[in-house]
């Protein structure tokens, strides 16, 4: 990816992210609508959901948010581009959390929400963003755990183990394996023997949201979420191949986003929610690291509070009866 725009736009989005790191909740706005379009569009989470137009992205979004964390900063630990004008990030947002946020209890200690997003710009302004806090964690680290215990670590994810995710400037790739190539054959294999080609399998790993957790190897992986995901949605990706709204491809990392990426239903139980039958769609991203010809790390956030809405198990009304 060495287009000149590509990495214009990369700069842009950058820049607004830092300038946003610097400057006080109350001088927030005044960013925001200077890099981005009047109308943007903003797809997020459950309860936010939908956004149309600056002036919502900053009353519904950003006030609330840095109402609630003061000192928010935001920390990249991969940031790629493709397709000229699409930009892909992984990372935390940390701060403490001083007052409520979507009715999860402050818990005036730091919190680290990671976060996994797209944007699009165009005509120097962003005029798309497709972002997927971990809202789940953020409700763990204020103490309430409403799921089981999780198959993987919960906690912080690491970001690429070479340490060099975050490219500002043109990343050169001389190899002729491309890493988006690479990971949606991979995912052709999913459930397959042949699965294991694709990974270095001992030492791999698949960073989950909330309620899956880190899983490390491709055993852990298959384990600890591959086999009882596919218990509990065995339709999935047989059916409906999935929504990539974005795909990105930068040297060695590439991403995806799919709003929805999946939509099966619910036939098993899923951490500890009986089958219902419902129709699920599930929005997440992908995003991968390889080298040579093995991925060896793959970043996954999900929308997990809208997934588990539809299987029947509301967490926000679950999160109001602990809450004194």
């Amino acid at each position: 990816m060495s287009n000149t725009l590509l990495q214009e736009n990369k700069k842009l989005v950058w820049e607004f992210w830092q300038e946003l790191n610097r400057v006080e909740p109350e001088g927030a706005p005044e960013i925001i609508r200077r890099y981005c379009h009047r109308d943007i569009k903003w797809y997020g989470p459950h309860p936010i959901h939908e956004l149309v137009g600056v002036e919502a992205l900053i009353s519904s979004f950003w006030q609330p948010l840095r109402h609630s964390f003061p000192d928010l900063q935001r920390h990249c630990d991969l940031f790629i581009g493709g397709h000229q004008h699409w930009i892909g990030a992984i990372g935390h947002f940390k701060g403490t959390f001083a007052n409520d946020w979507l009715g999860i209890p402050a818990s005036g200690r730091e919190a680290q929400i990671r976060f996994g997003e797209f944007s699009a710009v165009h005509n120097g302004q962003v005029i798309l963003t497709y972002i997927i806090p971990d809202v789940l964690d953020l409700i763990r680290q204020a103490a309430y755990q409403l799921l089981p215990p999780s198959k993987g670590e919960e906690g912080p994810w690491l970001g690429p183990r070479t340490g060099d995710g975050v490219l500002l400037k043109t990343k050169a790739d001389g190899d002729e394996v491309s890493t988006l190539h690479l990971a949606k054959i991979m995912c052709q294999a999913l459930d397959t023997p042949g699965l294991g080609q694709y990974w270095d399998p001992k030492t791999m790993v698949w960073y989950g949201p909330s309620g899956i957790g880190t899983l490390r190897t491709l055993e852990g992986f298959e384990n600890g979420h591959e086999t009882p995901f596919r218990h509990a949605f065995p339709a999935y990706g047989r059916i409906f191949q999935g929504n990539h709204a974005v795909e990105v491809d930068e040297g060695n990392y590439a991403g995806w986003v799919g709003w929805p990426s999946i939509r099966a239903v619910h036939a098993g139980e899923y951490l500890g929610i009986p089958p219902t039958g419902n129709v699920v769609d599930v929005r997440l991203m992908d995003f991968y690291s390889r080298e040579g010809n093995l991925i060896i790390e793959n970043w996954v956030p999900i929308d997990m509070i809208h997934l588990l809405l539809q299987i029947g198990f509301d967490v926000f009304e679950e999160l109001r009866t602990r809450v004194p």
